[in-house]
């Protein structure tokens, strides 16, 4: 079992390293893609809670056929924040990948806190996106942590006030009171 977890943290540290470079070898395709802008993404398929920021499509979990979606509305990057034992009823990572989009899982919390060292990743991967001009999707289970990521990111790395980036990250889905608790001690730990 330990062999198992270990080979399967490889393997996401080897593909998390070619997302990127691919998306950093890609620059010149660059856009205004600033996480503080809203965009016009709408619903589809089976997806209940949907927002933009700059080029980041927020969500909640798309079901196998909204994953057939994907392209249509111009994605091509999945980051899946959710936990590796959470499970979404079908294989996601080979779904989206069937449709030549790029996937990616990177879990955001670790116990009950949110993970600094995987925030820096999602973010590692999200930033190099926007540099690239590319359309993605960042999802968990019905948003929550998806909001948290945004709002964290507004907060730490791009000068937005807490205030501001914290009503933009209920935008995108951050508004259970528990949650909100987790990313507001995070936030607490940065200064």
């Amino acid at each position: 079992m330990h062999i198992q977890k270990m080979a399967k943290k490889i393997s996401h540290g080897i593909i998390y390293s070619i997302v990127v470079a691919f998306l950093m070898s890609n620059i010149s395709y660059a856009q205004d893609a600033s996480l503080g802008v809203k965009g016009d993404q709408i619903e589809f398929g089976n997806l209940k809670k949907v927002s933009q920021f700059g080029h980041v499509v927020f969500a909640d979990q798309p079901d196998k056929n909204t994953i057939g979606m994907l392209k249509d509305n111009d994605i091509k990057l999945v980051l899946n924040i959710r936990a590796f034992n959470e499970n979404e009823g079908y294989d996601e990572q080979k779904a989206v990948e069937a449709e030549g989009i790029a996937y990616l899982q990177i879990p955001y919390m670790k116990g009950r806190s949110i993970n600094g060292e995987a925030l820096d990743e999602i973010l590692d991967v999200v930033y190099a996106a926007g540099k690239n001009g590319t359309k993605m999707m960042l999802h968990c289970t019905r948003s929550e942590r998806a909001g948290s990521v945004l709002g964290a990111a507004l907060y730490r790395d791009l000068g937005f006030s807490r205030e501001d980036a914290g009503v933009m990250a209920k935008e995108a889905g951050l508004t259970s009171e528990f949650l909100t608790k987790i990313h507001n001690e995070y936030l607490d730990g940065l200064k």
